[in-house]
Order: C-alpha cells, then sequence, then structure tokens
C-alpha cells in the first residue's frame, strides 16, 4: 500500500476539481493522481514567487477573508504598540523635538565659546587695570603693567567681535532651517489647499505629522521598531527577521551560519510560505527534529509548521498555519459516487496532512498497521479504506471484526468474507490464504517476474485485502483463544512480508499497542504504519518503529479531545514522517452502507458479487469445515455456525398434530395451529366455519405443493370421540 499525495486547496472547489476522477477510464474520471505542488519541478522559476491561492476565485475569498483577519490583527497590536516608546504619538514628539534640535544647531556651542572667550578677556583686562592702578610701583614695572593692560583691552575687544560674529551667524543659520523646516510644512499645507481644498490641507497634515514621526522612529536609545518579540502566535505576520531569530532560538543556526531567503515569505491561504536554504551545513533532517523549539521560537505548537526537503539537503520550504490545520474535516469525496475506482493505479483518499493535500492509499505496494486508543479515531482510517475498496470490483474483501459489534453488520452482503470474533476460523482462513499466496507466487516464477503488475491481476485472481480490526483478539497469548495467537502472528508476518508482491494486502487495526499485540515481527513487515493518539511514547514506538518518539515523532503527544481524532503520524517508504488526519465517513449516517451498495452493483456487472461467483479461499475453507463465510456467513452476521432452517408447512403439521397427544388431529386443529405460526391462517372475523374451513384448506393445500408434498386429509377421531377429516402422524412422518 503506497501512499502519495495529491494537492487539495482549501476550501472544497479546488479539491474536488483535482479529485474529479478516479477511474480506469479517461472519459470519466473521478480521482486522478497528481504532481505535488510542493515539491514538483519549477520548470519557470516562479513557483516560490506564486502562491496557490492566486490560481482560483475560491483562493481570492479565501485570501480576502485571511486580509481581513490580519487587518484585525495588525489594528491589535498597532494599539498594544501605541502604549511604548515606539507609539507613533511618541515618535511625533520624538521627530518635532530632533526637528527643533536641528533647526537649533551645534552654532549655540560656537556662541557660548566665544562668550566663555569674552568673559575670561574682560576678566584678563580687570587684573591687569588692577595691577596697573597702584600707585606705589617703581616707573620701570609700571610701564610693563600699562603695556599688559593695553594687550589684554585689545583681547577684550577681539573676543567681543567674534562672539557678535559667531551670534550673528548662529542667527542667520538657525533661520535658514527654520526656514526650510517650515517651508518643508506651509509649501505642502499651501499647495494642498489651493490645489484640493480642505482635504488636501488635511493630507498636507497628515504628510507632516508622519516625516515628524519617521524623523522620531529611533528612541533615545537609538532602537527601531522590528517586532524583535513578534511571534505568529500573537498574530504577527512572518519576516525575515522572525525566521532568522527563530532558528537561533531553537539552536538550529550558531555563530556564522545563517538563513538564506531563497523566496520572499509570502502567505498562502491561511498560511505563511518561505523557502530557505540554510549554511554552515546545516540539512533539513537535522531542522526537521528541531521542529518543537523551532515552533516554540515562533509561539505556535508544532502541528502548525510544516518542514519538507527540497532538493538539496540544505534546502527546505517553512510553511506555517495561522491556525491548527486539523481542526477541521474533510469527507471522504468517493462517498455518493457510484463509479468504478482504480485502487492499484491511482489509490484512495485515506486522509490529508497540513498543508490539506489528500493523501492517496495505493493498493499495491505494502500492508498497513493503524493503531490508537479508544475514539482516537483509527476505526475511522478503516473506514476509509473501506469505502474506497468497494469501489474497485477487483479486490476481494476480507474482513475479520475482532470487536464483535454490529458495526460491519450492514456491509456483511458486499463482503467477500466476514467474521466476528472467532480466532480459530481466522487462523484457518490465514492458512488457506498462505497457500493462495504461494500459488500466486508460483505463477509470477513461471512468467519471469518477481512482482505482481496491473495487467497480471485477473491472472493471479484479482487483489486480496483482508483487513483486522481489533487485533487483540486474535494476538493476545492469553484470554479464552489464546492457542491460535502464536500460529495467527506467524502467518500474519509471512503474508504482510511478501503479499504485497502477489496482489495480497493486509490492514491490520488495534486500540491496544502494545508488544503483545504487535509483536515487532509483524510491524516489521508492514512498512506502512499509522499512530493515532496512544497513551505513551513506548505505545507510540510499538507501531512506528523503536526509538522514532525521541525524534519528534511521538503519538502520545496528540491532545485529547474531539478535535483530535482521526490525527497521528503517518509513515511509508513514499512520505517518510508526516502528520496526518483521516477523511471523514459519517458510518451512522449510512456512508459505509452506501458504498456497499455502490460496490455490489459493480461487482455484479462483472460477475463478482459475493455468493453469485466462485471463490477459491472461501471453497476451500468450506470444504474443510464445512461453513462458508462470504457475506457474513450462514447468519450474514459473522456468526461461524449453521443457520437454522426454517420450518417447512409439513414441520408445522407434525407440531400441531403432536400437540393432541391422540396421534392425530382434525383439519380445524391443524389450522388452529397454523393461526399461531402464521398470520394468514387466522380466522377472519365476518368468515362462518365453512368459508374459513374452506380457505385455509386451499391455503394449506398450495403450501404443501410449494413444497411438492403430497398429502391428503383422511379419516381422524376427534377429541370428543367423534370423526372428522385430518392428518394421522405415521402419515406425516412417512412423508417427511
Amino acid at each position: 500500500m503506497s501512499i502519495e499525495t495529491t494537492p487539495a486547496s482549501s476550501p472544497d472547489p479546488e479539491f474536488e476539481r483535482l479529485v474529479a476522477g478516479l477511474s480506469d477510464t479517461a472519459d470519466s474520471p473521478l480521482l486522478q493522481k497528481t504532481a505535488d505542488t510542493v515539491n514538483r519541478p519549477d520548470l519557470l522559476g516562479d513557483t516560490p514567487l506564486t502562491p496557490e491561492w492566486v490560481r482560483t476565485s475560491a483562493g481570492w475569498r479565501t485570501r480576502a477573508a485571511v486580509g481581513k483577519v490580519n487587518s484585525t490583527r495588525a489594528f491589535r497590536r498597532w494599539v498594544r504598540r501605541q502604549s511604548t516608546e515606539h507609539g507613533h504619538t511618541a515618535q511625533l514628539f520624538r521627530g518635532v523635538r530632533r526637528t527643533f534640535l536641528w533647526i537649533q544647531g551645534t552654532e549655540g556651542v560656537q556662541v557660548a565659546t566665544a562668550r566663555r572667550e569674552v568673559q575670561q578677556a574682560q576678566a584678563d583686562y580687570k587684573t591687569a587695570k588692577w595691577g596697573h592702578d597702584k600707585r606705589l610701583i617703581p616707573g620701570k614695572e609700571k610701564e610693563k603693567r600699562r603695556v599688559a593692560m593695553e594687550k589684554a583691552f585689545a583681547g577684550s575687544v577681539t573676543a567681543m567681535g567674534k562672539y557678535k560674529t559667531a551670534q550673528k551667524d548662529a542667527r542667520t543659520k538657525r533661520g535658514v532651517r527654520g526656514a526650510l523646516a517650515a517651508a518643508a510644512i506651509v509649501v505642502p499645507e499651501g499647495a494642498g489647499i489651493y490645489l484640493i481644498g480642505g482635504t488636501g490641507g488635511v493630507i498636507a497634515t497628515g504628510s507632516a505629522l508622519l516625516a515628524f514621526a519617521l524623523i522620531g522612529r529611533r528612541t533615545m536609545g537609538g532602537e527601531v521598531y522590528n517586532d524583535r518579540d513578534a511571534k505568529i502566535g500573537n498574530g504577527d505576520r512572518m519576516t525575515d527577521d522572525m525566521i532568522d531569530r527563530a532558528f537561533r532560538d531553537a539552536g538550529i543556526i550558531r555563530g556564522d551560519q545563517a538563513v538564506i531567503f531563497r523566496s520572499p515569505v509570502i502567505q498562502d491561504g491561511k498560511a505563511w510560505l518561505a523557502h530557505i536554504e540554510v549554511t554552515g551545513g546545516v540539512e533539513v533532517a537535522g531542522v526537521q527534529k528541531k521542529t518543537g523549539p523551532l515552533a516554540s521560537a515562533l509561539g505556535i505548537p508544532r502541528h502548525q509548521m510544516d518542514i519538507r526537503h527540497e532538493g538539496r539537503e540544505d534546502h527546505l520550504s517553512l510553511w506555517v498555519s495561522m491556525t491548527d490545520p486539523f481542526g477541521r474535516t474533510i469527507t471522504n469525496p468517493l462517498i455518493g459516487t457510484t463509479d468504478k475506482v482504480n485502487a492499484w493505479r491511482d489509490g484512495l483518499p485515506l486522509g490529508f496532512d497540513k498543508r490539506g493535500s489528500i493523501i492517496l492509499a495505493t493498493i499495491s505496494d505494502y500492508s498497513l498497521l493503524v493503531g490508537g486508543t479508544t475514539r482516537s479515531g483509527k476505526g475511522m482510517a478503516v473506514a476509509n479504506i473501506l469505502v474506497g475498496a468497494m469501489l474497485d470490483p477487483r479486490i476481494r474483501v476480507r474482513l475479520f471484526d475482532g470487536k464483535g459489534t454490529g458495526e460491519y453488520v450492514g456491509i456483511a452482503p458486499a463482503l467477500d468474507t466476514f467474521v466476528r470474533r472467532n480466532p480459530e476460523r481466522l487462523r484457518d482462513f490465514l492458512k488457506v490464504l498462505v497457500a493462495e499466496l504461494e500459488r500466486r507466487t508460483e505463477i509470477l516464477v513461471d512468467l519471469g517476474v518477481s512482482k505482481a503488475t496491473e495487467e497480471l491481476l485477473e491472472e493471479l485472481g484479482g487483489i486480496e485485502l483482508l483487513i483486522v480490526d481489533e487485533l487483540a483478539t486474535y494476538t493476545v497469548k492469553g484470554g479464552l483463544n489464546g492457542q491460535y495467537a502464536e500460529e495467527i502472528v506467524e502467518l500474519l508476518a509471512q503474508t504482510a512480508a511478501v503479499g504485497a508482491a502477489v496482489g495480497i494486502i493486509l490492514v491490520l487495526a488495534t486500540q491496544h499497542p502494545k508488544v503483545d499485540v504487535i509483536p515487532s515481527r509483524l510491524r516489521g513487515n508492514c512498512n506502512g504504519r499509522w499512530s493515532m493518539r496512544v497513551e505513551s511514547a513506548t505505545a507510540s514506538n510499538t507501531i512506528l518503529g523503536d526509538g522514532v518518539a525521541g525524534d519528534g515523532y511521538d503519538a502520545s503527544d496528540i491532545e485529547n479531545s474531539k478535535s483530535t481524532r482521526g490525527r497521528g503520524w503517518l509513515t511509508t517508504p513514499d512520505t517518510g514522517f508526516i502528520e496526518a488526519r483521516s477523511l471523514f465517513v459519517d458510518v451512522e449516517g449510512g456512508d459505509l452502507r452506501k458504498a456497499a451498495k455502490a460496490g455490489m452493483a459493480l461487482r455484479q456487472a462483472i460477475g463478482r458479487l459475493p455468493l453469485h461467483c466462485p471463490d477459491p479461499i472461501e471453497d476451500q475453507l468450506k470444504a474443510d469445515t464445512g461453513i462458508s463465510m462470504v457475506a457474513g456467513g450462514p447468519t450474514g452476521k459473522g456468526t461461524a455456525v449453521q443457520a437454522e432452517e426454517e420450518p417447512t408447512i409439513l414441520d408445522h403439521i407434525v407440531k400441531a398434530v403432536t400437540a393432541t397427544g391422540r396421534g392425530e388431529a382434525t383439519r380445524g386443529e391443524v389450522f388452529a395451529y397454523l393461526a399461531t405460526v402464521d398470520e394468514r391462517y387466522e380466522r377472519g372475523d365476518s368468515e362462518s366455519d365453512a368459508q374459513y374451513g374452506s380457505r385455509a384448506g386451499k391455503l394449506l393445500s398450495a403450501d404443501l405443493d410449494a413444497d411438492e408434498v403430497e398429502l391428503k386429509a383422511v379419516k381422524v377421531s376427534t377429541a370428543d370421540g367423534g370423526e372428522g377429516r385430518g392428518f394421522k402422524l405415521a402419515a406425516l412422518h412417512a412423508a417427511l
């Protein structure tokens, strides 16, 4: 059973186009495989820049809805921002202040310096003059001090001149800058009012305020608002800076390692998408193992993020959903159809992944093991397999229901084998199935091929699909029928190992994922594994493989709620490990019965309707056990016992005669007994004795003729010793 994905968009119309046909005729296809839009070759080199939603009207409608949500979130972020130093009001005041400081300029420093020089020169002059004016000073000293005083006076005059020049230059430059700043406001304002009127004035005012806000966008510490703490989980948009920061916070890149964006971050429906190259020897596998820390750095649950390998080991696509990608249900597209599908070539819709792509299970490559706790959704996976299998008439569906409920009784007529809670019958069936496996193998050996192809299916005998729903009933050694467990496990493991190569596929499901239920040799031969929600990492490993929970593929991390039913980790050789959710099948609403009815019509058309065609496996089992379980066996309910035969009219007459205790009974006594088991013999209110006797006699004669029994009424004794016409017990036994 191979798994392939086909793109399906949200909402459903695009998906319905992609799954418009799964028929082996090209004229009326119901479902066709399509290449994965994420991983298919990009011949024109424009895929990263062209999101899928732009190609459909539904995508545009979805994008509009997303845009509305984003606008609301952006407004809320803007409101929160206003209370911080990055708020636009704070930016505006910082811009006005910085504009004023720019107008004021640095000339104030020059003026202050000149003023200080004037003050110092005047102080020097006063000191020199005070020293000159002293009276008791010799003549030479007096002259010397006079020269110093004059020099200080000249310095004071020079300093005053520089001070006045500095003041004049400062006023001039400030005036020019002020005029420029005012012109930047007044000119647009005037032009706007002149050209447009009041509206132009408002626009010009807004432009001025915007200019001030831009000037003040940096805080006093020099920081610029860049959503440093922004996270997708808070409603923020995904940006290059956010991704780079998240990769570093998650420990994926360090030092000189970097994230290189091969395309801009784009919005794809309700998700963000980026195509990335990681430098420094970081591989995609390493990034995938860090999914948990990376999701935490982005502020989202890990299941909202999808990382896929794109060609080179350092190339990946990072897809992040704004909402829970599994928070919706998608109905199986085959529900309601009556057209034939080709399960071998095109596959059966099984589930959908995070990006909304439908997962197709191709009944041709390997067996599937499904496990999960009660109400985790494993039954829905089985239901999807059954819906698809019903619509391929080449598939013989063999269902062993270990739960023993009436869940599948309604579709029993469409099943080639249906058995409820009977380990011995499964053991006997598997022995015959292994013999069939060997027969098919010999056919391939004679043809010189190692694996069945679609062209060889008819010669091999069609596709055998064995579904065992609740494996624990058959594989646990303890219990009432534990003596068959080891043999059943061995036969199942042998069939799973080589059966797919000859067209024999197993689907095994259990709600008890334990080692004693799923031995390692059986799990190892099922290359397709799907773990729904389980209670522990050990249980998850029991289904998916030893140690994989440590790599992040742990189904016990799935939340226990109705919204997570059908969700789990799926691994196949085609997909690797991916998170997926089952498609929806309304079992209680009759979806399975509708598929079974359509499947019976398809099988009848080609002569393969259960009970109406040869069945080598069930024919052999009937020869061995005396019972065939086609369409649920003799009872039609999956019970491997002979059904009691319906009593004939002669049996009823014998009981009526025996009940008299005389060894004989009159016709009236026989009619009275028959009225208790068949309402046709009841006497009408208006019938006379003669009329009732005549009608009942004709009815009895007709029933005897229908059973080809010759029986005539003879003379018998009545209960009161009289005589009448009736039947004797000896004659009845002779007729039997």
